[in-house]
């Protein structure tokens, strides 16, 4: 099981980086050229966050359940945290995901309370942005870009 949740959470940081790219390109063009916020703005971001949660539980199951590297780390958290690749794992990518994650949804609850269409743009741009930033700061590029089953 291991083998295959992680390279289906190796698939879907494609579709949260693209989708991410989509939703903030969308953002930055529309806060620049004083667009109206449309049904595909709200798509965009939508799709980003719904990919985040989707990243997020793959993640916690391959974090809590799956994982020999986190398994052998909670067992021994001493030595997990002065080997800098397993604390990579066991703590760093982790935090910053989930962080990551609670600006993405932050900053979509927070579109929905802007009343003014250049509002929305700049709150979605600088929210999602952030958060996109983050993601892509903190995705393990070494791994495999795609993934073997």
């Amino acid at each position: 099981m291991y083998p295959v949740l992680l390279g289906l959470h190796n698939l879907v940081r494609w579709v949260v980086i693209i989708v991410g790219l989509w939703a903030v390109v969308r953002a930055w063009r529309g806060w620049l050229k004083r667009s109206v916020w449309n049904a595909a703005d709200v798509r965009a971001t939508r799709l980003f966050v719904s990919a985040l949660d989707l990243q997020l539980l793959l993640g916690i199951l391959l974090y809590a359940i799956f994982s020999p590297l986190t398994r052998r780390a909670f067992h021994d958290v001493g030595a997990a945290m002065r080997d800098a690749p397993v604390r990579y794992f066991f703590v760093e990518h982790v935090a910053v995901m989930v962080i990551a994650i609670a600006i993405a949804h932050v900053g979509a609850a927070r579109v929905k309370r802007e009343t003014a269409d250049v509002a929305k743009f700049q709150t979605a741009a600088l929210w999602l942005g952030i958060a996109l930033a983050a993601i892509l700061g903190f995705v393990p590029w070494a791994r495999p870009l795609i993934p073997v089953f």
